[in-house]
């Protein structure tokens, strides 16, 4: 059966990976038997000491880079042939390997020459498509977690790893071997081990960021509100709109959902789950996001621009607040504009009227990346070049893979490499979604931005709220989330800017539910209760 594109990005994949699963042998795609999967063991390196450690949910923090990296890897990971590679990435598109000093000591490390090809994370989803539905598979995907049917595709196209990866067999691969075992929960499909994660979970994890400079300029040091209400004080203090100031760069919904408790995407409770929508605070959020706005805290434009847009604002300080993730967090400092003056710095969530709020862990993963049947290069080949990705913070080989070659693509400031221009394009060819480490709290010359990190961490680590339905997968889902999703935000919009009154909340919910919400949640709840006791 072909696959047309169009099938595809309808949310069709559905039909096709089952016609495609129909042609593979081997376990079906049940709780039970991935469960039974015995995941890899965890073994995490030794090599390099943080300055302040992490506890396995606080990320470690380095405040400058080891002086003498460690040579962690002295295997040449490649065969000598060229390896494909499919992948978004997040900055413009580098220059090609022919004009790219980074890329080609890159082949000249690995000992095959890694041929990518790539697109912005806009038009990542539509040739990830394109290249499935023309069966041209490249020898290493990397797979969107929200990609529908994602079971029925790796069991057709991709290479069952689970020999090579499941208990103690990782070992062979040490840097992979140093992911925690939680990350690995979502690449078992099938009964097996289908890919390997590039984790994310602690550092994704989104706060309300600030523009330290900013505040400070105003007299405000340390801010810590302890309710919405001085939440709310605190972003009318900060807005000028006259002068096109504004607090926020778009409506902190989600910080105000933490605050009231709200769940992460999805409880389990005693069996049963229950969504994050359906929870009876979302109508005093929504109230709350609309006071916001109707006060005039948020940047105008939030409801019409991108993400970009928002992050520009925030670097430009035409806003003093965003909701990103520790690793926007680095971005921030990577765009600065503003010169040796910017800092920024995170609020931790307090209750709504008071106390602590609920904050919510970051997703676990960026992406599966698979390996395809049709190859020509081993399993283990595929998997040296994903443990090599994996070299932790503090090796020579994670120094030249996120700064590249010294001179060219970084000065030593000290010990630390401080990025050139050429260096940041030339070095963003997207090698983090092949593997990564866990990230490391770290910023070249400014050991303060690792301390503030560890600090925010530190305050929230004891009261992460987790999506319930990571490791369990509802078909329902798989499909029709992306839509559901969407529906559900777009009200949000309509409610908080007041074109629709808080109360059409309710019927969202209810049309969501008999639209599939009832229906993963039956089969979350399915999944659950096939893998009690395993």
């Amino acid at each position: 059966m072909s696959i047309s594109r169009r099938t595809f990005l309808g949310g069709g994949l559905a039909a096709a990976a089952v016609a495609m699963t129909g042609c593979s042998s081997g376990p079906k795609n049940t709780a039970a038997a991935n469960r039974a999967v015995a995941l890899p063991t965890y073994t995490k390196y030794a090599g390099v000491t943080p300055d302040l450690p992490g506890d396995g949910v606080v990320l470690d923090a380095f405040l400058k880079y080891p002086a003498k990296p460690i040579r962690a890897i002295t295997e040449v990971p490649g065969d000598g042939q060229p390896i494909t590679f499919l992948t978004n990435i997040p900055g413009a598109i580098p220059p090609a390997a022919d004009r790219n000093q980074f890329w080609q000591a890159l082949n000249d490390r690995l000992g095959s020459e890694l041929q990518i090809s790539m697109a912005s994370n806009d038009e990542y989803k539509d040739k990830f498509a394109t290249r499935i539905a023309g069966g041209d598979l490249p020898d290493i995907l990397n797979i969107p977690v929200d990609t529908a049917q994602i079971p029925g595709l790796v069991k057709a196209k991709c290479l069952d790893l689970t020999e090579h990866l499941s208990g103690d067999a990782i070992k062979k691969y040490p840097f992979l071997a140093s992911i925690p075992t939680d990350f690995w929960k979502g690449c078992v499909f099938n009964g097996a081990i289908y890919g390997v994660p590039v984790p994310r979970g602690m550092s994704r994890t989104s706060l309300a960021l600030y523009r330290e400079d900013l505040l400070a300029a105003k007299g405000i040091k340390n801010p810590a509100p302890k309710s919405f209400q001085e939440f709310f004080d605190l972003a009318t203090e900060l807005t000028a709109a006259k002068q096109n100031k504004w607090a926020w760069t778009r409506v902190p919904l989600s910080t105000i959902r933490q605050m009231l408790g709200v769940p992460n995407v999805w409880k389990q409770e005693g069996g049963k789950f229950s969504s994050s929508y359906e929870h009876e605070a979302n109508q005093e959020a929504l109230e709350a996001a609309r006071k916001m706005v109707a006060a005039g805290v948020i940047n105008p434009d939030a409801f019409n621009d991108k993400a970009s847009a928002r992050k520009q604002w925030f670097n430009g300080g035409t806003a003093a607040f965003d909701y990103d993730s520790f690793v926007a967090w680095n971005q921030y400092y990577a765009d600065n504009i503003a010169g040796d003056s910017f800092a920024v710095n995170a609020l931790d969530v307090p209750g709504f009227d008071g106390g602590e709020g609920s904050p919510w862990m970051g997703g676990a993963l960026n992406n599966v990346t698979a390996f395809s049947k049709d190859s020509k290069h081993s399993a283990d080949t595929l998997l040296k070049i994903a443990n090599w990705m994996a070299a932790p913070f503090g090796t020579e080989e994670y120094l030249f893979r996120k700064y590249g070659v010294a001179g060219r693509h970084y000065t030593l400031q000290g010990t630390d490499p401080v990025p050139s221009k050429t260096g940041v394009i030339e070095t963003g060819i997207g090698l983090q979604y092949i593997s990564d480490s866990p990230l490391a709290l770290y910023w070249a010359g400014k050991p303060d931005v690792p301390r503030k990190q560890h600090a925010a961490q530190q305050k929230v680590a004891k009261r992460p709220v987790r999506d319930a339905s990571y490791g369990l997968y509802s078909d329902t889902q798989s499909k029709k989330q992306a839509q559901l999703a969407k529906t559900m935000t777009d009200l949000e919009s309509q409610i908080v800017q007041g074109k629709k009154p808080v109360a059409d909340w309710a019927r969202g919910v209810a049309d969501w539910k008999s639209a599939g919400g009832d229906k993963i949640r039956t089969e979350l709840e399915q999944a659950l209760a096939d893998t009690a006791g395993k």
